[in-house]
Protein backbone atom coordinates (compact mmCIF):
# COMPACT_ATOMS: atom_id res chain seq x y z
CA UNK A 1 0.00 0.00 0.00
CA UNK A 2 2.83 2.41 0.78
CA UNK A 3 4.56 1.90 -2.56
CA UNK A 4 1.20 2.19 -4.32
CA UNK A 5 0.57 5.52 -2.58
CA UNK A 6 3.98 6.77 -3.72
CA UNK A 7 3.20 5.70 -7.28
CA UNK A 8 -0.18 7.43 -7.28
CA UNK A 9 1.39 10.66 -6.03
CA UNK A 10 3.99 10.44 -8.80
CA UNK A 11 1.18 9.88 -11.31
CA UNK A 12 -0.88 12.80 -10.01
CA UNK A 13 2.15 15.10 -10.08
CA UNK A 14 2.86 14.17 -13.69
CA UNK A 15 -0.75 15.10 -14.50
CA UNK A 16 -0.18 18.57 -13.04
CA UNK A 17 -1.62 18.22 -9.53
CA UNK A 18 -0.66 20.95 -7.06
CA UNK A 19 -2.02 19.13 -3.98
CA UNK A 20 -2.14 15.36 -3.44
CA UNK A 21 -4.43 13.95 -0.74
CA UNK A 22 -4.34 10.44 0.75
CA UNK A 23 -6.98 8.60 2.83
CA UNK A 24 -7.00 7.75 6.53
CA UNK A 25 -4.48 5.02 7.49
CA UNK A 26 -3.51 4.90 3.84
CA UNK A 27 -0.98 2.07 4.09
CA UNK A 28 -2.94 -0.27 6.37
CA UNK A 29 -6.39 -1.85 6.53
CA UNK A 30 -8.44 -0.15 9.25
CA UNK A 31 -8.12 -2.99 11.76
CA UNK A 32 -6.25 -2.88 15.10
CA UNK A 33 -3.84 -5.73 14.34
CA UNK A 34 -2.94 -4.34 10.93
CA UNK A 35 -2.49 -0.81 12.27
CA UNK A 36 -0.20 -1.97 15.07
CA UNK A 37 1.84 -3.97 12.55
CA UNK A 38 2.08 -0.99 10.21
CA UNK A 39 3.14 1.51 12.88
CA UNK A 40 6.84 0.75 12.47
CA UNK A 41 6.60 2.08 8.89
CA UNK A 42 5.18 5.47 9.87
CA UNK A 43 8.42 7.45 10.12
CA UNK A 44 9.69 5.91 6.90
CA UNK A 45 6.38 6.76 5.22
CA UNK A 46 6.52 10.36 6.40
CA UNK A 47 10.08 10.77 5.13
CA UNK A 48 9.16 9.24 1.77
CA UNK A 49 6.28 11.68 1.39
CA UNK A 50 8.46 14.65 2.34
CA UNK A 51 10.90 13.60 -0.36
CA UNK A 52 8.14 13.30 -2.97
CA UNK A 53 6.65 16.65 -2.07
CA UNK A 54 10.05 18.27 -2.62
CA UNK A 55 10.80 16.28 -5.77
CA UNK A 56 7.53 17.21 -7.46
CA UNK A 57 7.04 20.64 -5.89
CA UNK A 58 3.55 19.74 -4.68
CA UNK A 59 1.75 19.88 -1.36
CA UNK A 60 0.82 16.51 0.16
CA UNK A 61 -1.96 15.96 2.69
CA UNK A 62 -0.64 12.65 3.94
CA UNK A 63 -3.92 10.97 4.86
CA UNK A 64 -3.11 9.58 8.26
CA UNK A 65 -0.80 7.04 9.83
CA UNK A 66 -0.36 5.41 13.25
CA UNK A 67 2.07 7.62 15.15
CA UNK A 68 3.76 6.74 18.42
CA UNK A 69 1.59 7.47 21.45
CA UNK A 70 1.63 6.02 24.96
CA UNK A 71 3.27 2.70 24.06
CA UNK A 72 -0.03 0.83 23.81
CA UNK A 73 -2.02 3.16 21.59
CA UNK A 74 -1.16 5.41 18.67
CA UNK A 75 -2.18 8.84 17.51
CA UNK A 76 -4.11 8.78 14.25
CA UNK A 77 -1.97 11.52 12.75
CA UNK A 78 -2.25 13.44 9.50
CA UNK A 79 0.74 15.39 8.22
CA UNK A 80 0.75 18.13 5.60
CA UNK A 81 4.01 18.54 3.68
CA UNK A 82 4.78 21.69 1.74
CA UNK A 83 6.15 22.02 -1.76
CA UNK A 84 9.74 22.01 -0.51
CA UNK A 85 9.13 18.94 1.65
CA UNK A 86 8.75 20.95 4.85
CA UNK A 87 6.27 20.05 7.60
CA UNK A 88 3.39 22.52 7.33
CA UNK A 89 0.84 21.08 9.72
CA UNK A 90 -0.22 18.02 11.63
CA UNK A 91 -3.57 16.92 13.02
CA UNK A 92 -4.33 14.13 15.47
CA UNK A 93 -7.84 12.76 15.10
CA UNK A 94 -9.95 14.36 17.84
CA UNK A 95 -13.08 12.23 17.99
CA UNK A 96 -12.67 8.46 18.34
CA UNK A 97 -15.12 6.08 16.72
CA UNK A 98 -16.39 3.84 19.54
CA UNK A 99 -19.62 2.83 17.80
CA UNK A 100 -21.76 -0.08 16.65
CA UNK A 101 -23.52 1.25 13.54
CA UNK A 102 -26.47 -0.57 11.95
CA UNK A 103 -24.98 -2.96 9.42
CA UNK A 104 -21.66 -2.98 11.29
CA UNK A 105 -18.86 -3.35 11.85
CA UNK A 106 -18.47 -2.38 15.51
CA UNK A 107 -15.23 -0.52 16.24
CA UNK A 108 -13.69 0.58 19.54
CA UNK A 109 -11.11 2.99 18.24
CA UNK A 110 -10.09 4.09 21.73
CA UNK A 111 -8.65 0.59 22.29
CA UNK A 112 -5.79 1.38 19.93
CA UNK A 113 -5.94 5.14 19.17
CA UNK A 114 -5.29 8.14 21.43
CA UNK A 115 -7.40 11.28 20.83
CA UNK A 116 -5.88 14.57 19.79
CA UNK A 117 -6.80 17.86 21.46
CA UNK A 118 -5.81 20.51 18.90
CA UNK A 119 -7.49 22.14 15.92
CA UNK A 120 -5.67 24.64 13.75
CA UNK A 121 -5.01 25.76 10.21
CA UNK A 122 -2.17 26.33 7.79
CA UNK A 123 -1.52 28.71 4.94
CA UNK A 124 -1.50 27.65 1.30
CA UNK A 125 -1.12 29.66 -1.93
CA UNK A 126 -4.89 29.29 -2.22
CA UNK A 127 -5.81 30.54 1.23
CA UNK A 128 -6.18 29.13 4.76
CA UNK A 129 -6.74 25.37 4.98
CA UNK A 130 -7.24 22.73 7.63
CA UNK A 131 -7.47 18.98 8.14
CA UNK A 132 -9.90 16.90 10.15
CA UNK A 133 -10.18 13.12 10.09
CA UNK A 134 -13.06 10.76 9.43
CA UNK A 135 -15.34 10.77 12.52
CA UNK A 136 -14.38 14.42 13.17
CA UNK A 137 -16.57 15.40 10.21
CA UNK A 138 -19.72 14.43 12.13
CA UNK A 139 -19.26 17.23 14.69
CA UNK A 140 -20.71 20.50 13.48
CA UNK A 141 -18.92 22.74 16.05
CA UNK A 142 -15.60 21.76 14.48
CA UNK A 143 -16.73 23.15 11.12
CA UNK A 144 -18.12 26.28 12.76
CA UNK A 145 -14.81 26.95 14.50
CA UNK A 146 -12.94 26.44 11.23
CA UNK A 147 -15.35 28.83 9.50
CA UNK A 148 -14.35 31.45 12.09
CA UNK A 149 -10.74 30.84 11.00
CA UNK A 150 -11.73 31.71 7.40
CA UNK A 151 -10.86 28.23 6.14
CA UNK A 152 -11.19 28.00 2.35
CA UNK A 153 -10.06 24.38 1.90
CA UNK A 154 -10.90 21.54 4.29
CA UNK A 155 -9.23 18.17 3.77
CA UNK A 156 -10.87 15.11 5.33
CA UNK A 157 -8.87 11.87 5.16
CA UNK A 158 -11.41 9.22 6.12
CA UNK A 159 -12.23 5.51 6.13
CA UNK A 160 -16.00 5.28 6.34
CA UNK A 161 -17.27 1.71 6.21
CA UNK A 162 -19.68 0.48 3.57
CA UNK A 163 -22.64 0.89 5.95
CA UNK A 164 -21.83 4.36 7.33
CA UNK A 165 -20.51 5.61 4.01
CA UNK A 166 -23.62 4.62 2.09
CA UNK A 167 -25.83 6.35 4.66
CA UNK A 168 -23.90 9.50 5.52
CA UNK A 169 -20.63 10.21 3.70
CA UNK A 170 -21.87 12.42 0.87
CA UNK A 171 -24.30 14.24 3.16
CA UNK A 172 -21.55 15.13 5.62
CA UNK A 173 -19.08 16.30 2.99
CA UNK A 174 -21.70 18.56 1.41
CA UNK A 175 -22.99 19.96 4.72
CA UNK A 176 -19.49 20.80 5.97
CA UNK A 177 -18.79 22.60 2.69
CA UNK A 178 -21.95 24.63 3.23
CA UNK A 179 -20.91 25.43 6.81
CA UNK A 180 -17.41 26.65 6.01
CA UNK A 181 -18.49 28.10 2.64
CA UNK A 182 -15.39 26.56 1.12
CA UNK A 183 -14.26 23.43 -0.66
CA UNK A 184 -14.23 20.10 1.18
CA UNK A 185 -11.99 17.31 -0.13
CA UNK A 186 -12.92 13.99 1.45
CA UNK A 187 -10.58 11.11 0.58
CA UNK A 188 -11.37 7.47 1.28
CA UNK A 189 -9.68 4.11 0.66
CA UNK A 190 -10.98 2.19 -2.34
CA UNK A 191 -13.84 -0.22 -1.71
CA UNK A 192 -12.48 -3.69 -0.87
CA UNK A 193 -15.08 -6.36 -0.02
CA UNK A 194 -12.34 -8.79 0.99
CA UNK A 195 -11.54 -6.94 4.22
CA UNK A 196 -13.23 -7.38 7.60
CA UNK A 197 -13.67 -3.61 7.74
CA UNK A 198 -14.98 -2.89 4.25
CA UNK A 199 -14.22 0.69 3.12
CA UNK A 200 -16.94 2.55 1.26
CA UNK A 201 -14.73 4.29 -1.28
CA UNK A 202 -16.16 7.37 -3.02
CA UNK A 203 -13.61 10.09 -2.44
CA UNK A 204 -15.51 13.34 -2.96
CA UNK A 205 -15.00 17.05 -3.55
CA UNK A 206 -17.80 19.46 -2.67
CA UNK A 207 -18.07 23.07 -3.75
CA UNK A 208 -19.00 25.88 -1.30
CA UNK A 209 -22.55 25.56 -2.66
CA UNK A 210 -22.69 21.90 -1.60
CA UNK A 211 -22.38 20.60 -5.15
CA UNK A 212 -20.38 17.41 -5.67
CA UNK A 213 -17.66 18.23 -8.19
CA UNK A 214 -15.95 14.85 -8.14
CA UNK A 215 -16.75 11.29 -7.05
CA UNK A 216 -14.01 8.68 -7.41
CA UNK A 217 -16.44 5.76 -7.17
CA UNK A 218 -15.19 2.59 -5.53
CA UNK A 219 -11.80 2.36 -7.21
CA UNK A 220 -8.31 3.69 -6.48
CA UNK A 221 -7.85 6.97 -8.29
CA UNK A 222 -5.07 9.47 -8.96
CA UNK A 223 -7.33 11.93 -10.75
CA UNK A 224 -6.65 15.65 -11.01
CA UNK A 225 -9.61 17.93 -10.32
CA UNK A 226 -9.59 21.67 -10.96
CA UNK A 227 -11.54 23.92 -8.60
CA UNK A 228 -12.56 27.53 -9.09
CA UNK A 229 -11.63 29.44 -5.94
CA UNK A 230 -13.67 32.45 -7.05
CA UNK A 231 -16.74 30.43 -6.04
CA UNK A 232 -15.81 30.97 -2.40
CA UNK A 233 -15.90 34.75 -2.66
CA UNK A 234 -19.11 34.68 -4.69
CA UNK A 235 -20.98 32.43 -2.23
CA UNK A 236 -19.74 34.33 0.83
CA UNK A 237 -20.85 37.64 -0.65
CA UNK A 238 -24.29 36.30 -1.53
CA UNK A 239 -24.74 34.41 1.78
CA UNK A 240 -22.72 36.19 4.51
CA UNK A 241 -23.30 33.49 7.14
CA UNK A 242 -20.58 34.63 9.54
CA UNK A 243 -21.94 38.17 9.59
CA UNK A 244 -25.44 36.85 10.24
CA UNK A 245 -24.54 34.71 13.25
CA UNK A 246 -26.33 35.85 16.42
CA UNK A 247 -23.27 35.95 18.60
CA UNK A 248 -25.30 37.80 21.21
CA UNK A 249 -27.34 34.60 21.61
CA UNK A 250 -24.89 31.73 21.07
CA UNK A 251 -21.18 31.03 20.67
CA UNK A 252 -18.96 28.16 19.60
CA UNK A 253 -15.58 28.16 21.36
CA UNK A 254 -12.52 25.94 21.03
CA UNK A 255 -10.97 25.07 24.39
CA UNK A 256 -8.16 22.83 23.17
CA UNK A 257 -4.82 23.58 21.56
CA UNK A 258 -4.10 24.94 18.11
Amino acid sequence: NLSRAYGMIDDAAQKGAEIAVLPEMFFSPYEPVSIRSAAYLAERAAEGLRERAARHGIMIVAGSMPWRGDGRRFFNRSFVFGRSGEDLYQHDKIHLFDCSPPGGPSVMESDFIMPGDALGSFETPWGPASVIECYDIRFSPVAQILADKNIRLLFVPAAFSLSTGTAHWEILVRVRALEIQGFVVGVQPAHNPGLRYVPYGHSLISSPWGRILYDAGQEDAADVVNIDLSEIRDIRERFPLLAHRRRDLYTTSWLGGS
